[in-house]
């Protein structure tokens, strides 16, 4: 009974901080506007995910087809794709991580992952499939790898079920440890994100860990916004990125520690965006 007493108040605690208002004189871990804007290719009009590898190269992928790309940050241009499966897998992707060694988790709306290795220019690698059974709460609509625990975080876009009250009380992240069979909730509500950042709305689109700072950074496509959030859950910093982003999809932090926005390019190019860190 004591041990469950225990979890139950660091639970609460948890709660609580992630509840809290941003700590005074905190600030954004980036610039206010971009450094840069660079167009993408027509094949990546409709980029969703960004993703970093270990040695500091830039993948990203579309939302209808399991290819990954490697951008070159300078000027846009795809470097090398390769397909995951033996035949082109179709679906509606939302989300892309890679692990510190090399692996590399796509992930669709209805929270089924896909891991899998880098392949060269033009090949089609194999896969491992998963289901963390998010898609039954909600829609996703992006991941991140947190490699103190071998967990993936899951963001929702949309939660599912309940009245909506329930569900404007209920914090949008989902903590999926490798292999389990169940997922736990964690962070702030849409409503917490959406106030801290002067939005209307805020609904997640994409997720990347600071590995600096242990901050993680949440993107809304939604209204166009930007929240870090402390390792406790808390929001640390929150705006409105403004009009230079149509539908921001995909986050990424560059070894130098700059952030880079990937936006889907509708009836225009995809662009992607870099926000140079502060001193």
């Amino acid at each position: 009974m004591r041990s469950f007493a225990i979890t139950t108040l660091l639970a609460a605690v948890a709660f609580v901080a992630a509840c809290s208002p941003a700590p005074a004189g905190a600030r954004s871990l980036f610039a206010n506007e971009a450094d840069s804007q660079r167009h993408l290719p027509d094949r990546l009009q409709e980029v969703s995910g960004l993703a970093v590898s270990p040695d500091g190269r830039l993948f990203a992928h579309d939302d209808e087809i399991a290819t990954i790309y490697e951008i070159n940050v300078a000027d846009g241009a795809i470097v090398k794709r390769f397909t995951v499966g033996a035949q082109p897998l179709t679906g509606d992707f939302e989300g892309l991580t890679i692990t510190p060694d090399g692996d590399f988790w796509l992930t669709d709306s209805g929270g089924h992952l896909l891991r899998f290795r880098e392949g060269a220019d033009g090949a089609r690698v194999e896969f491992e499939r998963f289901d963390t059974g998010v898609g039954d709460e909600c829609e996703v609509e992006g991941i991140a790898y947190q490699a103190s625990d071998q967990s993936i975080i899951l963001a929702c876009k949309r939660l599912r079920g309940g009245s909506r009250a329930s569900r404007a009380d209920a914090p949008l992240l989902r903590v999926w440890n490798v292999g389990a069979n169940e997922t736990r909730s964690w962070g702030p509500t849409s409503a917490q994100l959406a106030a801290a950042a002067g939005v209307r709305s805020f609904q997640p689109s994409g997720l990347e860990f600071d590995t600096r700072s242990g901050r993680l950074i949440v993107i809304s496509a939604n209204d166009g916004a930007l929240a870090e959030l402390g390792p406790d859950g808390a929001v640390l910093s929150a705006r409105a990125l403004g009009g230079r982003h149509r539908q921001a999809e995909g986050v990424a932090i560059l070894p130098d520690g700059s952030l880079i926005l990937a936006d889907e390019g509708g009836n225009d190019q995809a662009l992607i965006s870099r926000y140079l860190r502060h001193p």
